[in-house]
């Protein structure tokens, strides 16, 4: 017998399910370094003598290396579409631009449907690493091809590159905007911290402070790191915040990373999947 009524294990009609959401323009002032403000570039090493440490940092550059790679084919093919499509080029090449995907955020999107689709990807790579990768391409190659610099010229077609070229994970340590905020690779520590605990034998002791470090004459040694930095255990316990409660109980919180003082260390984001 047939019947115009569905059955009760039928799902959700793909018609109305909720499109999904994105997150929209931002509202407030768009960061921007002062004038005046200084940089300043600090290199550390990093201590792979552990086994595991080794093998991680190794799955970490093989997934990256993975994501540019593809996301370097996929701009490639764009750019060679885009160069074809000269009816929708003459008509709108804002709007053929925009359905090729040859945009900073068509760029990020590709680079998160290459980790979705990816069952291994999640294990030790996250969104915010492809999504500074996904940059990365866009401003070093499909920008630079689209559109001429100052002088006229363009750059060549996107490549992709080699392995052993790929030294560099793009990323961003701290948000501008907000305290306590990380991304994808975080600095723990001061300077202060970091003069204190690897001073050299041979520094003044009146040298106490980074200040008066930065004004010793070139060529001074300042810092002796060991060969085998020590292994930093996570902090636990609670610290007072400086309020109190209705009651006059102080309050406290749990110790995190952000609370070290001591000398500088970096940690990488572990993705979603991830139990460490």
């Amino acid at each position: 017998m047939l019947s115009d009524v569905a059955p009760a294990s039928a799902g959700p009609d793909p018609a109305e399910a909720p499109a999904r959401r994105f997150r929209g323009k931002n509202k407030g002032e768009r960061w921007k370094r002062g004038e005046d403000s200084e940089l300043a570039v600090i290199r550390l090493p990093l201590d792979v003598h552990a086994l595991d440490d080794l093998h991680r940092l190794e799955q970490l550059y093989s997934a990256m290396w993975s994501v540019k790679r593809a996301l370097q084919r996929d701009a490639r093919a764009a750019v060679d579409a885009y160069w074809a499509g000269d009816v929708h080029r003459e008509v709108d090449a804002k709007a053929w631009r925009a359905e090729l995907g040859l945009s900073r955020e068509g760029m990020e999107r590709r680079g998160y449907r290459h980790m979705e689709r990816s069952r291994h990807l999640g294990h030790h790579v996250t969104k915010a690493l492809v999504m500074h990768q996904a940059d990365e391409v866009f401003e070093t190659a499909v920008s630079r091809h689209l559109f001429p610099d100052a002088t006229g010229r363009r750059f060549g077609r996107p490549k992709t590159g080699s392995w052993w070229d790929y030294t560099r994970i793009p990323g961003r340590a701290r948000s501008h905007t907000t305290a306590r905020k990380w991304e994808t690779f975080r600095l723990h520590g001061t300077l202060a911290g970091h003069l204190d605990s690897y001073r050299h034998r041979d520094l003044d002791p009146s040298v106490t402070a980074p200040g008066q470090a930065a004004g010793l004459p070139p060529g001074t040694s300042v810092l002796e790191q060991p060969r085998r930095l020590p292994v930093s255990a996570r902090p636990s316990g609670r610290i007072a915040t400086g309020e109190v409660t209705p009651k006059g109980t102080p309050k406290t919180r749990a110790a995190t990373w952000c609370c070290l003082c001591g000398y500088l260390r970096a940690r990488a984001a572990g993705p979603a999947s991830s139990t460490s």
